[in-house]
């Protein structure tokens, strides 16, 4: 198998080729990793690898097979979503693709169910689940994507492989991006050092979505900290209770301005926030505060992950924030 465009992630491409090549690859598989790591691009890459009809260079892109998968009509592939804000499969959709798996497939040797998990499928769900990974037909493989493991079941994490997927190098991201929106170097230099490479927030940033959001959020949160109250931190935080998404986005740009503030406190230059005159006031607080506020993106992003109750979350983040500089 062949993965040409999809960067990083050598490992996991070189583990999954192998057991294609051998004739080994799992019936069921879990891509996890963070939003916009390339998860649902990396499942449509395999799923088109698997129902392509040149097994020596799959996927090849120009095959009938390999030609319809990108344009989303194979019959072969199918691609699962739940609905609502969290995007979570429902009992329903499962029972939609148990009684879909067992049909043979209509061109390729197998169907490929691409299975979005969303943020939060509840426990019957999975459990309907379980028993197709359990008992799966001979001919259906089934591509689990989520941004953690964690959200799932144990009995279901045991029963699939799973592979994390990480943003590629900051160059690596740098260089694709230059190219794909014929941007400056040294511009995508900095969004791929704001992204951490993730190649789907770099795309986000150019187009003004919900990065836009989440740095006009995180710039009120942080002017907040500024202020002698709680009440602007706490109004700027307020869209974080319902949007996970967001939360974690803006946990990133918190994390990229305290650190600027560093910078700054430290004689360097603030680069990576996109708000220098807002570095520049953190700046100007002691560098024992600032060494306090520096660790509290990551810890939360990590509490995040664990599926923390987000109004708590974001009641907890403005109380350590408060308390890292002294109010």
């Amino acid at each position: 198998m062949e993965f040409p465009g999809f960067l990083g992630n050598a490992q996991v491409k070189e583990a999954l080729s192998r057991a294609g090549q051998a004739g080994r690859f799992p019936h069921a598989l879990l891509l996890c990793g963070e939003p916009g790591c390339g998860k649902r691009t990396f499942a449509r890459l395999l799923a088109q690898a698997l129902v392509c009809r040149d097994k020596e260079h799959a996927p090849c892109g120009a095959c009938p097979s390999c030609v319809r998968a990108k344009a989303g009509s194979h019959p072969d592939i199918r691609v699962v979503e739940g609905s609502g804000v969290t995007r979570s499969l429902s009992v329903e959709a499962v029972k939609e693709v148990t009684a879909d798996a067992y049909r043979a497939p209509e061109e390729a040797e197998v169907s490929v169910y691409i299975l979005l998990m969303g943020t939060r499928t509840l426990e019957p769900a999975q459990n309907k689940l379980l028993k197709l990974i359990e008992e799966p037909p001979p001919h259906g493989v089934f591509i689990l994507v989520c941004a953690s493991a964690e959200q799932l079941l144990p009995t279901i994490r045991s029963r699939v492989q799973a592979f994390v997927l990480e943003p590629p190098s900051q160059e690596e991201a740098a260089a694709y991006m230059a190219a794909r929106r014929d941007i400056p170097l040294e511009r995508a230099r900095q969004l791929a050092a704001l992204c951490g490479g993730n190649i789907g927030r770099m795309e986000e940033e150019l187009s003004g979505g919900e990065e836009a959001r989440a740095f006009s959020i995180a710039s009120a949160m942080a002017q907040g900290l500024l202020e002698p109250g709680e009440h602007s931190l706490l109004l700027a935080a307020a869209p974080l209770q319902k949007d996970r998404d967001l939360f974690r986005e803006v946990l990133v740009r918190l994390g990229a301005v305290f650190r600027d503030g560093v910078v700054l406190r430290a004689g360097g230059t603030a680069v990576l926030g996109g708000a220098p005159e807002l570095a520049d006031k953190l700046g100007g607080l002691p560098m024992k505060c600032l060494a306090r506020l520096a660790p509290l993106p990551e810890e939360f992003r990590q509490k995040l992950e664990r599926n923390a109750n987000l109004a708590l979350l974001a009641t907890d983040l403005c109380a350590c924030l408060r308390e890292a500089v002294g109010r």
